[in-house]
Order: C-alpha cells, then structure tokens, then sequence
C-alpha cells in the first residue's frame, strides 16, 4: 500500500540523529512571496542528506555559483493586513518569515525534513518534553525602534508564548490551548515545553505559518505594535516606510544575518540584495508583469496556462505541487435532513469527483479526495481504497433518499458565495448542481455575496454549505472537521458528526495521541473508515496540483518543502 512504501523510503533516507539536529536546510523552496497561495511545491528537486553529507546536497546541482546582489521582484494577491507574525497572514505569505525567528520547521511534505532556527537542537526526554537549546549569534538586525542588536534568547521565546496565551486572536491558540501544557525559560540557553500527552503534531505546529515566528521580547514590554513594521534575527529587515497594508513591501538584507552557505567557502546569507514585493491582484496583470520580468514568479491558473507559458520561454523553471485547499461539501447535523445518516450518505454517493478533475483541471491537474485530502500523502487513502470507500453511485443516492423519506426526491437547502473564481469555484459550482439534481436532490439555493456567506458560515447558520477551505497543510485540521466541535475546536464554521457518534470525537482524538507519525496515519485511516460507517458531514471533492514559474535568472530553487521552506534563503539571481 501506498503509505507503507512511503514509509519504507522514509526509513531508507532517515539521517543519523545528531545530523538530524544540526541540519539547518537545502536548497530553496521557491520565495514564498510570490503569491499568497503559490510557490515552493513539487518534487524532490534536493535530495535528502544522508549521514556525513551537506544540508544542501544536490539543492545547488547545475546552479552554478551563486552570486551575490540584486533586488529579488515578489508579488503578493492579498492584503497583509498586519505584520505581527503572531496574528497575520504574512507567515503564509512568505513575509514575517523573512523577518522573524522560529525554534524549528518541519516539511509537511518531506517529513523528514527538519530546519532548525533560533533552536540548533532539540530533545526529546520523553514523549511529551521538548528541550530546546538556544543558537547563539541569531542576533537582531539594524533598526528605528531602539532594539538592541542583540542575540536572541530563551527569553524571548517565553514572551512569545506568554503572548499567545493572552490574545484570543494569536493563530496558535487552536494548538495551545488543548495541547501545550506548561513551558519555561530556565536559562538564556534552554527553553522547554511539555505537551498534554503525546501529540503527533506538536512540531509541525512550531512551523512559521502556524503562528510560529517570534519578535524581540523588547516589542511586548515596551508595548510597541508590530502591525505595520517591526524587526527581528531573520534574513531581512522590513525597509522604513515601504510598508502598505493594501500594497506593496520592500525588505532589505540584514546585515546581523547569521547563517552562511557551507556550500560556498561559508558565504554569508542571504544572496539578494532584499525583497521588493508588488501587491497585484489581477491575473492578467499578474501574467504579463511576469512575462516582462516586472516579478520574477507567477503561479499558473492550471497545466493549460503553465503549457502555454512555457510554450513561450521553455527556460521557466517550474515547480507543481498538490494543493491543499479543496472545494466541498458542508452539512450541518444538528439540522435536518442532515441528522440522517442515509441523507449524508446520499450526497457522498452523487459526487463523481473524477468529473470535476477533467473537466476543471484537464487530465492529471487534479485528484479525488477522501475525508483527508491526497496531498496529505500517508494520512490519506490510495485510490482503490478511496473508491470502496465513496463510489460514484447515484441509483444508491436514489435508493437511500427513498428509505429515508418514502419519496424519490428531497429538497434540501444549501448557500454558497456567489460569483467567486477562488479556488475554481464558479466551475465547481455547475458540475454540483447538476450531479446532486441526478442522484435525487432538489436545490433550494440561496447564493449569497462572499461576505455575508463567509459571515454565516463562521457560525454555523447553514444547512448545507458548497464551500471554500483554507490551505490545510495538516492532516488534523481536515479530520476534524468532522468532530463535534469542527476544524478549530471552537464549534465555529462546521459541527462534525461527532456531535451525532461520541466514538467519532473519540477516534479523531486517539490519532492524535500519539508520537509516531507512522502510527498517527494509520489512525487518521482508522478513523475515516468510522466516520464513512457513520455517513460524513463534511466533503472535500478534489485537490488540484498548482504550477509555479520561476525566471530562468532564479536560481537554486529547491521545491517540495512548504512552509518550511521559508527559513530558506540561499537563491540567487544571475542577472
């Protein structure tokens, strides 16, 4: 099976444990500040070190020597909103990573790969202790806020987490509130946590766009906002008055910058000059200042455009990686006639995603999904598996609705934002309607401006929802879409079946218990099969594989490694 030849490889290129803790990365994964969704996916590109080899073997292969200089040309579709890495999409973005600090970053996608930041090492006493020892030299860069350029510490780490304790708006609170049991500062030199029990995702939580980034402690206890500009140990340093919420961002190289090129005679970090960041929202805008080389990054809207592009300069380099974010289908079982397993298992049997990936995304642009999402790799289902699990069968959808209600048909409610191309919705949406009125179902449709849908569906005011997800990088926050008290633990934008089946909220939690990533899949499997038992509330349709191009100037890109990847910064430009 698919997830025991995943794990078979992972054991082959397992590293030693002591390289595993000095390891500091390879390669880059593509700037993340291409675009608020894109960049930095695909396959392999470097491959992993093996015990006595270089962190960055193979990421630098046919590079050649990097060069020192140039302003690097980002763009981003989004607002930033704010730069407090703490509550601020700018870690997704690419933005706060530049700038800020993090302990450690583990790859969702290569799991074996683990960055270590203003941690150069961590232990593991047992299975609910990390024992984080402090680098020392990470120092804080140039700036107007009478910060001292001073080497971060354990200290700061602890003001970082006391703040997250005490802001109900701090991104990490989903994972510390019922995970993080206690953490301390003893020393400079040392910082500690404790989970509540073992937890298999407790390190991918420390990523950077999980809310894991740390400013100097100095921002808190002078009371100083971050909102709009700030300062720390990373790579970059947020140049004075480029900032714009609705703009654009211009990073400059922090000169402090610590970490060097170990494949380069140790030259110092990073290669560009800074970071210049354009805010474009517009596609075609978006394509055209790419092919001019205004930014050099662009995401294709699919294989097509990606084809196309590189029909036109085959020297783009190109990275593809499954996404994680999906369209599906949201029921509420604390409603009717959603309180039926027969009626929720009526809706998963219309659905042929395998519709939906031809005809958006064209052959091979996109996959079904399980109740996990494909891209999630061990923790979701192969194909045959998938298929015995929710098979396209709408004379079964037709059956079920009659043993529920005596009638061929039933009526159902169902909103969804209107007129919106976010992640293929407007295509979605047709093939639905027409799959869901073939299997037995009429619509009663109240489609609504993204807004007012978008405000509903964050309390739960629906019977059914098509809907848009965010980027979910962790098996977890899909499963739990499915417990009682939905994807954020808080009873907001869905109540799972666990609301219906206590066994449910029991199986998700067990496949969280535990320290073995290997043992953790198994169990999100375990408890998939439960929930199709039971009839799910929640549907994810298919998971789209999503294009970047890079200028051909660009180079060193090591694609594959998500949100770590943000730590990496030893591109180049060979203008």
């Amino acid at each position: 099976m698919a997830t025991k030849n995943y794990w078979q490889r992972l054991q082959r290129e397992r590293i030693s444990r002591r390289r595993l803790l000095v390891a500091t990365g390879a390669g880059a994964a593509g700037l993340a500040v291409a675009a608020a969704c894109g960049g930095g996916g695909g396959d392999d590109g470097g491959k992993t070190p093996g015990p006595g080899e270089s962190p960055t073997a193979g990421a630098t292969e046919g590079a050649g020597t990097p060069k020192r200089g140039g302003m690097y040309k980002g763009n981003t579709t989004v607002d930033w909103g704010t730069l407090d890495p703490v509550t601020s999409v700018g870690g997704f973005t690419g933005i706060t990573a530049r700038i800020y600090n993090g302990l450690v970053a583990r790859s969702t996608e290569k799991t074996d790969f683990v960055f270590f930041d203003l941690a150069e090492e961590m232990e593991q006493p047992d299975e609910e202790s990390y024992v984080f020892t402090i680098r020392p030299g990470v120092k804080i860069g140039p700036n107007d806020f009478g910060i001292e350029e001073r080497d971060l510490d354990a200290f700061d780490a602890k003001v970082w987490q006391d703040r997250i304790a005490a802001d109900e708006n701090a991104l990490p609170r989903s994972f510390a509130l019922p995970w993080l049991a206690a953490y301390a500062a003893p020393d400079a030199a040392t910082f500690t946590m404790r989970s509540n029990g073992p937890y298999a995702y407790f390190v991918f939580r420390l990523n950077p766009i999980l809310g894991g980034l740390m400013p100097p402690r100095e921002f808190w206890e002078q009371g100083t906002s971050i909102e709009g500009g700030g300062v720390g140990a990373g790579p970059y340093t947020i140049r004075p008055g480029s900032y714009q919420e609705t703009g654009g961002i211009i990073m400059d190289r922090n000169p402090n910058y610590y970490r060097t090129d170990e494949n380069n005679n140790d030259a110092p970090l990073p290669y560009y000059d800074g970071i210049d960041v354009a805010r474009i929202t517009d596609r075609l805008a978006r394509r055209t200042a790419f092919q001019d080389e205004q930014i050099y990054s662009y995401d294709a809207a699919d294989q097509d455009e990606k084809d196309e592009l590189l029909s036109q300069n085959p020297d783009y380099f190109v990275t593809e990686s499954g996404s994680n974010s999906f369209i599906s289908f949201t029921m509420n079982p604390t409603r009717k006639p959603w309180d039926d397993e027969r009626i929720r298992k009526a809706a998963m049997y219309a659905l042929n995603r395998q519709e939906f990936a031809d005809r958006i995304f064209g052959p091979g642009g996109a996959k079904p999904n399980g109740l996990v999402h494909w891209p999630t790799g061990p923790f979701a289902f192969d194909p045959e598996e998938l298929e015995e699990l929710q098979p396209y069968d709408p004379a079964r959808s037709k059956q079920l609705i009659k043993d529920a209600t005596g009638n061929d048909t039933i009526k159902i409610k169902v909103m969804y934002p209107l007129g919106t191309d976010i992640q293929f919705h407007a295509e979605h949406l047709p093939i639905w309607q027409q799959q869901m009125k073939d299997a037995g179902f009429e619509l009663d449709e109240d489609p609504l401006d993204f807004g007012t849908w978008l405000g509903r569906y964050t309390v739960v005011d629906y019977d059914s929802s098509l809907s848009l997800n965010q980027v979910y990088d962790l098996a977890e926050t899909a499963l739990d879409w499915q417990h009682s008290l939905g994807p954020q633990g808080d009873a907001n934008f869905g109540i799972g079946i666990g609301t219906l089946y206590p066994e449910v909220d029991e199986a998700i939690l067990k496949s969280k218990q535990v320290a073995s990533l290997e043992e953790a899949a198994e169990l999100v499997k375990d408890a998939q099969r439960l929930i199709y038992e039971k009839g799910p509330g929640y549907l994810p349709i298919v998971s789209w594989l999503g294009y970047t191009l890079y200028q051909p100037f660009v180079k060193n890109i090591t694609p594959g490694l998500r949100g770590a990847g943000q730590y990496l910064n030893n591109t180049w430009l060979d203008l």
